[in-house]
């Protein structure tokens, strides 16, 4: 076994426990984490079918697009709250293969260009 630099913080450790702890370093100190709102949830973005996009929070892909069709139906917001007045007018259908999670950077550069988009 080839020696580590680290062998009087680690002990003698095997190349799987090795390879573990330096990806744990990888992904907590190095790798860029997904947005994430104050309760956790996961921010996904999407576009709408007649045009647009929007973003919303949500734990899974697949609540991310049960309160998208909540708010194309115009009977909640994007943080899922019941609207007191229904909009039946508003009827937006979001595209389904179009959610995906997104980090920071990301969903600031797509509202970006949804504003240069919307201000031609």
């Amino acid at each position: 076994m080839a020696r580590c630099r680290y062998n009087n913080v680690l002990p003698r450790l095997n190349k799987a426990l090795h390879w573990r702890v330096v990806t744990d370093i990888l992904k907590h100190f190095i790798m860029p984490k997904k947005h994430r709102n104050h309760n956790g949830d996961l921010c996904y973005t999407f576009a709408w079918e007649q045009g647009g996009g929007n973003h919303v929070y949500a734990y899974s892909k697949k609540a991310a697009i049960r309160v998208a069709r909540k708010v194309g139906a115009g009977t909640h917001d994007r943080h899922g709250k019941k609207y007191t007045k229904t909009y039946p007018l508003s009827v937006l259908t979001p595209q389904e293969e179009s959610f995906r999670s997104v980090y920071l950077e990301e969903l600031l550069e797509f509202d970006r260009h949804l504003r240069l988009a919307y201000s031609l």
